[in-house]
Parts: structure tokens; sequence; C-alpha cells
């Protein structure tokens, strides 16, 4: 989706946290996800990728959301499986289809990049909103900047505003770079530099260049913030470091010619 990659939805990360959401139910089912993750992970003294996927599919085959979810992730990588994008994107569907968030987002992934069904960026976004309105963040981030684009919905940077803000309260740092940017701007919301500076902020603490970049000409100029050369200098170090271009050219203009 824009601006993310498919880890950022749900497979970052150790490759024990795509069992961190299951919850026992004492089910058939259950037992054999269970069985599933011992096999995946080498409880007992053994590793075996090929078992831990024929338990998950079984668990999956009885109906068993976060079985159905982790056959997505194993056909999506090829682990223990071969890999496929189309029978990622069937068991992905089966699992949102529950009501499973995590696959709801990988499912809206797929329909945006075209990755094992026809691109459709309308029901890319009916699947994102549905993993917004359960709380996650990415997806709440997400549905913000398809409602900022235009894509798979009416434009309304409102609605763009009102989603980042969600994912922004939750410490989303790209979500609050973008709704200081329409606070800049006053674009879905009134034009306040004071909330721009406070989102900008809160992002460039969490190491997003784009609002180290902006907070520095806030700073700058003392809009929404007290003038500060000192934060103003500090903050376009920290974004030129990290190779922000226009914080590194002006970065260098600084180094010349600031005692």
């Amino acid at each position: 989706m824009p601006g993310a990659s498919r880890s950022a939805v749900a497979i970052a990360g150790p490759r024990a946290a795509i069992f961190a959401r299951g919850r026992g139910d004492a089910s058939a089912a259950d037992a054999h996800y269970q069985r599933g993750v011992d096999y995946y992970l080498g409880r007992n003294a053994v590793q075996d990728y090929v078992l831990a996927a024929e338990c998950f599919r079984k668990g999956a085959e009885l109906g068993h959301a976060e079985s159905q979810y982790v056959m997505g992730t194993l056909y999506d990588e090829g682990t223990g499986v071969p890999q496929d994008a189309a029978m990622a994107a069937m068991w992905d569907l089966k699992a949102a289809a529950q009501g499973h968030a995590y696959a709801q987002a990988n499912l809206s992934y797929r329909y945006y990049e075209g990755d094992g069904v026809a691109q459709d960026f309308g029901t890319a976004f009916k699947w994102c909103e549905k993993a917004a309105e359960q709380g996650m963040e990415w997806a709440q981030f997400h549905v913000g900047l398809m409602y900022r684009k235009g894509e798979g919905v009416t434009r309304d940077d409102a609605m763009a505003a009102e989603w980042y803000r969600k994912a922004a309260g939750q410490g989303h740092a790209e979500a609050q770079q973008k709704l200081a940017d329409l606070y800049y701007a006053g674009l879905g919301v009134r034009t306040d530099y004071v909330e721009a500076a406070e989102w900008y902020s809160r992002a460039a603490d969490q190491g997003n260049a784009e609002a180290q970049y902006q907070l520095s000409h806030l700073y700058s100029i003392g809009m929404g913030v007290m003038h500060d050369y000192t934060q103003a200098r500090y903050w376009i170090r920290m974004a030129a470091e990290q190779g922000h271009e226009a914080a590194r050219q002006e970065w260098k203009k600084r180094e010349y010619r600031d005692p």
C-alpha cells in the first residue's frame, strides 16, 4: 500500500511473532493450531515447517481463523509449502471474512498491489477500513492515505485527518507527521500551527525525518512554537543525518555560514 510494504502489516519481526495473536479455544481446530506452533518454533526439540504447515492446514480447514491467517503467511513466504500468492490470498480471505484484523490488512495490501488477486483499490479500501475499525494503527493510517489520495474512495481530507488522528494517537509516527501536514496547510482541518508543531514534534521524537525537517523550520521562524535557533539547528541536523535530501542541503549551508 502507499508508503508501506506488506511487512509493515503483519510479517515483520521475529518469526514467532506471527503466532502472538492466537487464542486457544480447546477445540480440535485449536489443537491442530497449537501442534503447528510447536513444529514451527521447534518446541520439544523438533522443528519442521512442513509438518507445521500440515497442522495449520487441518486447523484452517476446520475454520480456525488464526490457522487460516498463518496459512496465508506460509504461502506468502514459501515456508513449509510452495510459495503461492493466490493461495496466500485465498487463506487471507477466509480469515478476513471471520474478522481477523491482520488478515484483513494483508488482504487489503494484496488488492492494492494486485498480489495474488486482481488489483482493486475499492476492495483494498474495504478491507483496510475493516481492519482500521478494529483499532489496527497500520490500517488506520492507510485508510487516511487512501482518503487523502482518493484511492478506492472519494477523496476527503477531513476523513483523512480523522483516520490519521486515530493512528497518530496510537503512536504511529508517519500518521503524526501527515496529520501535522494537514494542520499546517489547513486541509480537512482548521489551520493551526500549534497543533502542527505538536504532531511534528511527536513524530520527530520517533525519528521521522520529514517531521524533523518541518519542525526545524517551525523553530526557525517561530511558527507554532517559540523561535529557537538551537532547536532549529538540532532538528535539521537530525533529519540530515537520516538522509533527508532537503535537510542535507540546508545543513550544508548552515555548517558553512553558522559560527
